[in-house]
């Protein structure tokens, strides 16, 4: 569709604003509302509502490319209000007082993270298919933060599978844990020498 050069700028945008309307009313979304579980989230009276959808980084990167970026923007906020109005928000759209929105180029630009990705890796030749380069059983998350020097813990959104902010937060913590738990142990063991007449 961007890549047709018989289809004009005008003709190219507004084929992806109708592509874009259609997607948006058919694909799946992730909705949390956090303030539900710590209501200090927001103001008395007030919530907030986090909706996420995927959508492929080459094209948001064309988009903007093109110079439709914040138009683009624009039109997913307000199909994926009108398509959460009309299935299980009713009124949402009166009661939005603010809103933004993020793409694969902004994660991309406040991560770093390739081609904008929120989890997960890309396996693309039969070498790595189906080998993670990290732990991606939960029964075992608490050996994500060993590496292999000594002393030495990881924690963040990559040292789990799938990773992502809830990765970065657990895994800090065992970290932490970790960690205060070494130094624990070494005190103890400090203390011990000590008391022996401060043999170590």
């Amino acid at each position: 569709m961007l890549a047709d050069p018989a289809r004009s700028a005008a003709e190219k945008q507004t084929a992806l604003e109708a592509w874009v309307r259609e997607y948006l009313a058919l694909t799946t979304y992730e909705i949390s509302c956090p303030a539900l579980r710590d209501p200090t989230l927001a103001p008395a009276g007030k919530t907030g509502v986090i909706v996420s959808t995927l959508m492929d980084y080459r094209l948001v990167k064309a988009i903007a490319e093109a110079g439709w970026y914040p138009a683009f923007k624009a039109l997913c906020e307000e199909q994926m209000m009108v398509v959460l109005e009309n299935s299980i928000f009713p009124g949402l759209t009166e009661q939005v007082e603010q809103r933004f929105s993020s793409t694969p180029l902004t994660i991309e630009r406040l991560t770093g993270n390739s081609d904008g990705a929120i989890t997960g890796w890309a396996f693309r030749d039969e070498a790595t298919a189906g080998k993670l380069p990290a732990v991606n059983q939960f029964r075992k998350i608490a050996k994500t933060i060993e590496t292999p020097l000594l002393h030495i813990y990881q924690a963040g959104q990559w040292t789990f599978s799938p990773s992502g902010l809830p990765v970065s937060i657990l895994t800090g913590k065992l970290a932490a844990d970790g960690v205060i738990k070494r130094l624990a142990k070494q005190g103890r063991a400090d203390q011990s020498g000590d008391d022996s007449g401060g043999r170590r």
